[in-house]
């Protein structure tokens, strides 16, 4: 009976993380394509329970700024990134898309481009190397 009960542990902890995950691959599109341990690197966390811990600090730290939390946290899922010129940077919305982005400068013009997370959590953008 207690061999039973663990199993059932285990498989509500693994159901658990399953669909932690695939919530933030359904919510932030830009992350759709990313395997579990880069979504952490993404956050830059080390665990699940670590990113848990990230999203409800960044929950209560907008719910004390913001009077209408609900309302205006649609409003905060934009980037606000700008280039060297002060223009805004193009956002890729998947890794991939950087990546093929990037392939294609160095092949056309020869500049060799990097992929980072952009710090709003929107998606991708690229920089000089």
């Amino acid at each position: 009976m207690s061999l039973k009960k663990s199993l059932k542990s285990i498989r509500k902890g693994i159901v658990h993380k399953d669909r932690a995950f695939r919530t933030i691959r359904t919510l932030y599109t830009h992350l759709s394509e990313l395997s579990n341990q880069e979504i952490l690197d993404y956050y830059g966390v080390k665990n699940l329970k670590e990113l848990e811990a990230h999203i409800e600090h960044i929950k209560s730290i907008l719910k004390k700024q913001i009077e209408n939390y609900e309302e205006e946290l649609e409003q905060l899922s934009g980037c606000f990134c700008l280039d060297s010129r002060g223009d805004f940077k193009y956002l890729y919305s998947t890794k991939k898309e950087a990546e093929q982005q990037a392939k294609y400068t160095f092949k056309t013009k020869r500049i060799k481009l990097t992929i980072y997370a952009c710090p709003y959590h929107c998606g991708w953008h690229l920089s000089r190397a």
